[in-house]
């Protein structure tokens, strides 16, 4: 069972260094912090964004590189696959609900719309805490001073979903279109056939 806490570390350790030093997904932060913490990029389908579609295939080669692992292994690959399905699952509701960001992963809100340079963690923010790089910002002056903002800012974001979606979505695009085309070809009733029907005898 040494390989569970084993695997937490290599994991936590492995997720701040990577945000730290690689700095991965440069335009996911723009999108984030100019949406108050929402990322319409993980709406949809894995295979509809790039942004999605990279991080998937990250989550996907670790997880294949863990599965051996398991016969010999099988407390540390467990626990691997694990944060991999919970770093998937938390990133991603993280930024389609930033309201449960908040209260639910303080440290990777804090992230985004605090300091970008602190709160390296996604999924734990214990190894920030070790390394001094946790930051609070949640309660604060400067947060309470952009808290509605934010939330206007989400709003707005979600209010465009549903355009998003049919733009996603090939088939959407092609019904909405042809949808248009036929309200096109349909004639609108002109005012000489209205008088005419008025001078109709009952």
């Amino acid at each position: 069972m040494i390989g569970i806490p084993v695997a937490l570390g290599v994991f936590g350790a492995g997720e701040w260094a990577v945000h730290r030093y690689l700095h991965p997904a440069p335009q996911h932060h723009v999108r984030v912090t100019a949406n108050g913490g929402y990322d319409p990029a993980y709406e949809g389908w894995p295979w509809t964004s790039a942004t999605q579609r990279r991080e998937l295939a990250v989550l996907a080669g670790l997880a294949v590189a863990h599965v051996p692992l398991l016969p010999i292994a099988p407390f540390y690959a467990g626990t691997m696959l694990y944060c991999l399905h919970r770093y998937r699952r938390d990133h991603r509701r993280a930024h389609l609900d930033p309201a449960w960001a908040r209260d639910h992963l303080p440290h990777h809100y804090e992230h985004h719309l605090g300091q970008r340079d602190r709160n390296f963690g996604v999924v734990w923010s214990w190894v920030d805490s070790l390394t001094r790089t946790r930051d609070r910002f949640i309660g604060t002056l400067a947060e309470r001073g952009t808290h509605a903002a934010n939330l206007a800012k989400v709003a707005t974001a979600v209010a465009g979903a549903a355009v998003r979606a049919q733009r996603r979505n090939p088939f959407r695009r092609l019904l909405a279109n042809a949808r248009a085309a036929a309200s096109a070809r349909s004639p609108a009733p002109t005012s000489r056939s209205r008088v005419f029907d008025r001078s109709r005898p009952a």
